[in-house]
């Protein structure tokens, strides 16, 4: 079995612009596409965003943001339709706010 060291072997070579522009290539490979909602998935997600505003509950955001999936946990403390976002208070008392074309996903804990 031939042990080939990759890339390793040819960075003596390499300029160091050229190991930045791979090193740029590889981290945009690991990025996801945006997941594209149809309009039951996004009347779902409305609904269980009321119904968690409602009851105060304890819930898990997910946000899909510059190519990766990002959790928040916490309660849903404004909905803001004007702004297309919502008041979000994490778990530890901090809050944000996050823009609904970012939310993918919410679960009740």
């Amino acid at each position: 079995m031939l042990r080939d060291r990759g890339t390793i072997k040819w960075n003596s070579l390499m300029l160091p612009e050229h190991v930045q522009i791979l090193k740029d290539m590889w981290k945009d490979d690991q990025k996801a596409t945006a997941p594209q909602l149809d309009e039951q998935a996004l009347e779902e997600l409305n609904e269980r965003c009321n119904q968690a505003y409602e009851e105060e509950a304890l819930v898990r955001v997910t946000q899909f943001k510059n190519g990766t999936f990002h959790d928040e946990k916490g309660t849903i403390t404004k909905l803001l339709p004007q702004e297309q976002s919502l008041k979000f208070t994490r778990i530890n008392g901090t809050s944000i706010s996050i823009p609904i074309h970012n939310i993918v996903q919410v679960d009740t804990l």
